[in-house]
C-alpha cells in the first residue's frame, strides 16, 4: 500500500488498494497547515464543533499542474476540468477538478491506473455499488463515476479541505488554548458523537455494513462538520476488508473480517489518541479508578501516573494529555466511557451505536457542567425521573418529636441506607422485555398493592427486578425476599450474559443498602458507574455510600458532577449541602445554603429545599461563636422563612407553625445568652416580613411563641399514634414554661392530666398559627 492521504499534515499515509475515497490537500509533512480555529459559543448540544478554515485552499497547494492525465483545455468526461494533483494511492491519482456543469464546483476525482484495470476491474465495480448508495451527512458524497478513454474508470467525489482529526489532535497539543484547553474534551465527544451517527447508518443497513478501518486520518474537520473520508473500506458485516494495526479490535478476523462492534473498538482507541489519554486501555482502567478520588486535591487536579513504566516506557501522566484534562469526576468518566468502548472481550463492550453514543453525551453533559458550572440537562434515557428528594429529616419541618425528646437526630444525618435503597432512581424497563408495554403504564403505588397487580404476569427478566424493589420496600418481605428475586432475574439472563449486565449490578447495590452494608453496595454500584459512565443514577448511589462509609471528599465529588448537570435533582443537592455541613464552620454553611439556593424554582424538591437552607440558618444562629454575627444571621432567616410560606411553596398550615416555632425559639435562645438585646429585636421585627408577625419585644415574642406551642400540642393530641398523647403533654408544658408569668401543669396528677388530654383531643380545628390564643396563666377547663 503506497500513497499518501491527501490533507495530511505529517506526509505519507498508507492508503488501502481497495479504497477510492477522497484525498484532500497533501500538507508539507511535519508541518501544520495553516488554519484558523473559531470557538462556538457556549452549548449544550454535543455535536457542536469549533469552525476551522484553512488559510489556504487546494488551488495554492498539491502537486504540478503539470503532472495532469489530460492535455490543457481538454475536459475529463466533457465535464470536468483537472486542476492539480492532490495524492495518490495503490490504485490511483486523485485530482482537484471542477464540474464544468454543476457552477465549476470543486470535486476531487480518483482514477484507476489502466494498466492496473483489469486486475482491479471488480474492486472498482464493488466499490462504485457500494458509495454511490450512501447518504449520509458525516460520510463522503459520491457524485458520479464513468471512463474516458485512454485514462481509464473514475469516480467523482466531495471535496473536503480540512484538517484530519490527526491533524486536530497535533494542534490541540501544540496549543490546546486555541481548542478552548479543557474544553477541547468534549469536543473529542463530539467528533464520537457524530461518526456514531454515521456507524449507526452503516450499521443499520440491510444487510448490514462496517466501516472496517476507521482511524484519526480517516475523519475530517471539515468547516464545523466531520466528514468519514476513506469510504473504500467500507463492506457487509463479516466480509474481509482493510483494517490498520492499533485501531483494529482484537476480534477481527485475519483478513479484517469485521462486525459492528468491532467498528465501536476502533472509534473508541481514535477518541483515546485524540484525547491522549493513556497509551492503551490498561491506562484508561487506572485513569477511571475510584481510587484517585482519595486525594483531597480531586482526581482533575493533580498530575498521576496513570501507568506503571512498562519495558523502560515512561509511566503516562496527565501532561501527555492532548489538552489539560477535565476537573473533578470528568477524567474518570472520560476514562471509563472509552475504557469500554476498548475492552478486549466483546460481551463487555457497547453492544451498538446507539448505545456508545447515549453513554458519550452524558459524559459530555458531565464535562460541560464541571467546567462551566451551568447545567447540562437531558432525560436520562435509562432511568426513570426520581420524585424523592432523599433529604433525609433536613427538608422538612421538624417533627413533634423534635420538642419532646433532646436524643432526636441531627436534622443534617443523611437518610438511612434502606430509604436510599427504596428511592434511589428506577431503571427504565428494557424495550425487549415481553412485559415492557404495561411496564411502562404501572404507576406508582403501595408496594403490597403492586406485588398483588402483577402476582399472575409470566415471569420475566423486568418483573422479578420488579419484584425486587417492591419487596425492598415492602415491611412484610424485606432483603431475602427481594435477593430471591434477583436470583430469579439472574437465571433468565444466563450465566454467559449475566456478568455483563448493569441491571443485576444496580440491583445488588440496591440489597447491600437494604442490608446496610455500605461497602459491598459501593462495588456494585462502582461496575454500574463503569458499565453506563454517562449516568447520573450511579453516581447517586455512590455519593450515598460514600456518606455512609465516612468519605466526605468523595460523596462531595460525586454529588457536584450530579448536582451541577442537573441542579432540579434535590437528592444530589441535599447530598452535596451535607457533605460540606460535615466540614463545619461558616464557609462550609454558606456553601451548603448555595447548592440548596441552586434547586431551581420549578423543581418538585424545591420547597424541601428552601425550607432546609432555613433550617441550616437556624441551627447557626444557635451555634454562632461570636454574638456580633446573631442579627445578621437571623435577619437571613427571616428573609428565608417568608419566601418558604408565600413564594416557595410551603402551604402546609401545621408544617408553617413548626417552622415558625424553632425560628422563635432560636431567637428567644439568642436573647437569653446574650446574643440579641432589645433593640435588636425590634430592629428584626421592623425589617422582617409583616406576614410572619415577629413580635418587637420579648414580652411579645414570649406570648407569641406560647401560643404556637399549643398549637402544636393540639397538632400531637389529634395524632393517632400513641407516644404522641405524651408529645401533646410535653408542649403543653413548654407553653407555658416560655410565657412571661407561668403557670405550671403537671402531668403527675392524674386528674388533670385527663382533663388536658381530654380537653386536647375535643379541639376539631386547630386554630391559625396568627390567631391562636389562651387566657394568660389559665388551663383551659
Amino acid at each position: 500500500m503506497k500513497g499518501v492521504r491527501g490533507g495530511s499534515a505529517f506526509g505519507e499515509v498508507p492508503e488501502s488498494e481497495g479504497s477510492f475515497g477522497p484525498l484532500v490537500v497533501t500538507g508539507q509533512p511535519m508541518f501544520l497547515r495553516a488554519a484558523h480555529v473559531e470557538l462556538p459559543a457556549e452549548n449544550p448540544d454535543p455535536t457542536v464543533l469549533p469552525s476551522i478554515t484553512l488559510l489556504g485552499r487546494g488551488w495554492e497547494q498539491g502537486g504540478d499542474p503539470g503532472e495532469l492525465p489530460l492535455p490543457p483545455g481538454q475536459l475529463l468526461a466533457g465535464q470536468y476540468r483537472l486542476i492539480r494533483p492532490l495524492g495518490y494511492g495503490g490504485m490511483g491519482e486523485v485530482y482537484l477538478a471542477l464540474d464544468t456543469k454543476v457552477d465549476n464546483r470543486e470535486v476531487a476525482v480518483k482514477m484507476l491506473h489502466p494498466e492496473q484495470a483489469a486486475a482491479a476491474a471488480g474492486a472498482l465495480a464493488r466499490e462504485r455499488r457500494a458509495l454511490v448508495d450512501l447518504g449520509h451527512d458525516d460520510i463522503i458524497r459520491v457524485f458520479n463515476y464513468g471512463h474516458h478513454p485512454g485514462v481509464g474508470d473514475f469516480l467523482v467525489l466531495q471535496y473536503v479541505d480540512g484538517l484530519t482529526l490527526e491533524e486536530v489532535r497535533a494542534r490541540a497539543g501544540l496549543n490546546p488554548g486555541e481548542f478552548g484547553d479543557h474544553r477541547f474534551h468534549e469536543f473529542v465527544l463530539a467528533y464520537g458523537v457524530r461518526v456514531l451517527s454515521a456507524l449507526a447508518y452503516l450499521h443499520a443497513d440491510r444487510p448490514g455494513k462496517v466501516y472496517g478501518d476507521l482511524k484519526p486520518d480517516n475523519v475530517m474537520h471539515d468547516g464545523t462538520t466531520t466528514k468519514i473520508i476513506d469510504v473504500g473500506s467500507v463492506r457487509p458485516a463479516g466480509a474481509p476488508g482493510t483494517t490498520t494495526d492499533g485501531f483494529s479490535a482484537p476480534t477481527v478476523g485475519p483478513n479484517g473480517e469485521s462486525v459492528a462492534q468491532d467498528d465501536l473498538f476502533s472509534l473508541g482507541e481514535t477518541l483515546r489518541r485524540l484525547s491522549g489519554l493513556g497509551r492503551s486501555a490498561a491506562d484508561l482502567a487506572r485513569l477511571g479508578d475510584l481510587a484517585r478520588l482519595q486525594a483531597d486535591t480531586g482526581a482533575g487536579s493533580r498530575t498521576s501516573s496513570a501507568a506503571e513504566g512498562e519495558q523502560g516506557r515512561k509511566p503516562w501522566t496527565e501532561g501527555d494529555a492532548t489538552a489539560p484534562v477535565p476537573r473533578g469526576l470528568g477524567l474518570l468518566s472520560l476514562s471509563r466511557v472509552l475504557h469500554r468502548a476498548t475492552l478486549a472481550e466483546p460481551a463487555g463492550r457497547f453492544a451498538d451505536a446507539r448505545e456508545m453514543d447515549q453513554q458519550l453525551r452524558g459524559v459530555f453533559r458531565e464535562l460541560r457542567s464541571l467546567r462551566t458550572g451551568t447545567e447540562t440537562f437531558e432525560p436520562s434515557p435509562l432511568f426513570l425521573p426520581s420524585a424523592y428528594a432523599l433529604d433525609g429529616a433536613l427538608g422538612s419541618a421538624p417533627p413533634l418529636a423534635h420538642w419532646a425528646a433532646p436524643d432526636v437526630p441531627s436534622p443534617f444525618a443523611p437518610p438511612s441506607p434502606a430509604e436510599v435503597a427504596q428511592r434511589l432512581p428506577v431503571p427504565r424497563p428494557d424495550p425487549r422485555d415481553e412485559h415492557h408495554a404495561e411496564l411502562s403504564r404501572l404507576a406508582d403505588a403501595a408496594p403490597e398493592a403492586l406485588l398483588q397487580h402483577i402476582g399472575d404476569w409470566r415471569d420475566s427478566t423486568e418483573v422479578h427486578l420488579l419484584r425486587c424493589r417492591l419487596r425492598l420496600r415492602n415491611p412484610a418481605d424485606g432483603p431475602e425476599a427481594a435477593a430471591a428475586e434477583l436470583r430469579g432475574a439472574e437465571e433468565r439472563i444466563g450465566p454467559a450474559r449475566a456478568p455483563y449486565d448493569w441491571r443485576l449490578d444496580w440491583h445488588h447495590g440496591l440489597l447491600a443498602l437494604a442490608r446496610d452494608q455500605a461497602g459491598a453496595a459501593w462495588r456494585h454500584f462502582d461496575r454500574v458507574y463503569a458499565a453506563i459512565p454517562g449516568e447520573y443514577a450511579p453516581k447517586l448511589a455512590l455519593g450515598h455510600c460514600a456518606e455512609r462509609l465516612g468519605r466526605r471528599h468523595e460523596a462531595l465529588t460525586f454529588y457536584e458532577a450530579v448536582r451541577l448537570r442537573n441542579p432540579s435533582l434535590g437528592s444530589a443537592a441535599f447530598g452535596a449541602a451535607r457533605a460540606r455541613l460535615a466540614r463545619d464552620g461558616e464557609r462550609a454553611r454558606r456553601a451548603a445554603v448555595r447548592e440548596l439556593d441552586a434547586v431551581p424554582q420549578h423543581s418538585r424538591h424545591r420547597t424541601a429545599a428552601r425550607t432546609a437552607a432555613v433550617r441550616i440558618g437556624i441551627e447557626y444562629v444557635r451555634t454562632a461563636e461570636r454574638d456580633d454575627e446573631v442579627p445578621r444571621r437571623l435577619e437571613e432567616v427571616l428573609e428565608r422563612l417568608a419566601l418558604l410560606f408565600h413564594a416557595h411553596g410551603l402551604t402546609d398550615e401545621e408544617a408553617r407553625v413548626r417552622m415558625t416555632v424553632e425560628v422563635w425559639e432560636a431567637v428567644l435562645g439568642a436573647l437569653a445568652r446574650g446574643a440579641l438585646d432589645a433593640a435588636d429585636l425590634a430592629a428584626l421585627s421592623a425589617g422582617a416580613d409583616r406576614r410572619l408577625g415577629l413580635p418587637p419585644d420579648e414580652h411579645g415574642l414570649r406570648e407569641d411563641l406560647s401560643r404556637r406551642c399549643l398549637t402544636l400540642a393540639r397538632q400531637a393530641a389529634r395524632s393517632t399514634a400513641p407516644e404522641d398523647a405524651a408529645v401533646a403533654e410535653i408542649l403543653l408544658d413548654r407553653a407555658y414554661e416560655i410565657r412571661p408569668l407561668a403557670f405550671r401543669h403537671h402531668r403527675d396528677s392524674p386528674w388533670l392530666g385527663k382533663r388536658v388530654a381530654d380537653w386536647l383531643r375535643t379541639v376539631v380545628r386547630a386554630p391559625s398559627h396568627k390567631a391562636a390564643s389562651v387566657s394568660r396563666g389559665r388551663v383551659p377547663p
